[in-house]
């Protein structure tokens, strides 16, 4: 079990702002609905404050970093840029064209743009949102990182490693739950050895 660190819980229009402690996920969203008024049997999303990547496993969660804030968005709720409401009714994001016909979406342009400021927010990029700035064209990324083509190759370069490190991290995971499973199923075939020896020389 990962050990317990700080998380900035905030509602959906960003008006009750909590702190909370969690070492995993579900544990999050127990004491985050909480904090912000969700009731229980209410399904709960979580996303980053700051863009709206959505955490949806502990495989993610384990790499956000400490006093991250977090949103907590029911069913009906979506994420919106502060300041700016989110429309009703509208399921699928606005989308916009980069300069040599790139189709990408208002959210991800945000994303990008932010890395302006902080290129480490990589690091909570989720693996979808790290494939989009591997396949996006050098120009059309350096356009809205407004920085070098050099650059932009090195940001893509960083956000293949990321997912290539995510992979090798989930596969390894992987390994160790059927090596897990594996050894209890072991343990209970030899267990039940045991107790059917003891039975048969109890009989004779």
């Amino acid at each position: 079990m990962s050990a317990a660190r700080p998380f900035r819980i905030w509602s959906s229009d960003r008006s009750v702002k909590k702190g909370v402690i969690a070492s995993s996920l579900n544990e999050l969203v127990q004491k985050g609905r909480e904090k912000v008024g969700i009731s229980p049997g209410e399904t709960v999303r979580v996303v980053l404050e700051e863009d709206g990547t959505e955490i949806d496993d502990d495989d993610y969660f384990l790499f956000l970093p400490h006093n991250t804030t977090l949103m907590l968005l029911t069913r009906d709720q979506r994420w919106a840029v502060e300041g700016k409401e989110s429309p009703s009714g509208q399921d699928e994001p606005d989308f916009m064209s980069t300069g040599d016909g790139q189709q990408i979406s208002e959210r991800t342009r945000e994303m990008i743009t932010g890395l302006q400021r902080d290129i480490t927010r990589l690091i909570a990029f989720s693996n979808d949102d790290l494939q989009g700035v591997v396949d996006l064209s050098v120009p059309a990324l350096a356009s809205l990182l407004h920085d070098t083509e050099s650059f932009a190759e090195a940001v893509q370069e960083a956000c293949q490693r990321h997912l290539d490190e995510r992979m090798q991290t989930s596969e390894a995971m992987d390994l160790l739950r059927l090596y897990h499973t594996s050894r209890q199923n072991s343990n209970l075939i030899i267990g039940e050895d045991s107790s059917a020896k003891r039975q048969k020389s109890a009989n004779t």
